[in-house]
């Protein structure tokens, strides 16, 4: 399985918006998430219940590894980071009609830490 902004061929085009307080993580977990986000797989009926790979969360460990897999510890995670993929028309005024439609359609990535929502 591919990760939500890739297919097995070429990447989708899309935006990227990171909210203020994800900023505040150092360059180096910025980039960290970013990349445990790209490769992310663990969907299930719990965080991906309509099957759209659309929403996850990754996890900064005490170690300083970041994963997709919550550690049942709640202890071992320093930082949780969510990410979200909406669908917008072309002008990312409304939510596109088509959003299996590339040609239609803006996908914009949030990347949020889960103290903001």
């Amino acid at each position: 399985m591919r990760g939500p902004f890739s297919t097995p061929i070429t990447p989708l085009p899309g935006s990227l918006f990171h909210a203020d307080p994800h900023q505040a993580l150092s360059e180096l977990d910025r980039f960290a998430a970013l990349v445990a986000i790209t490769r992310f797989t663990k969907f299930d009926g719990d965080n991906d219940p309509y099957g759209e790979h659309d929403f996850g969360a990754v996890y900064k460990l005490a170690s300083g590894a970041w994963t997709q897999d919550r550690p049942d510890d709640a202890e071992a995670i320093v930082q949780t980071v969510f990410w979200k993929i909406d669908y917008y028309d072309t002008s990312l005024t409304y939510g596109s009609d088509a959003p299996w439609n590339p040609e239609q359609t803006k996908r914009v990535l949030t990347i949020m830490l889960a103290s903001e929502y």
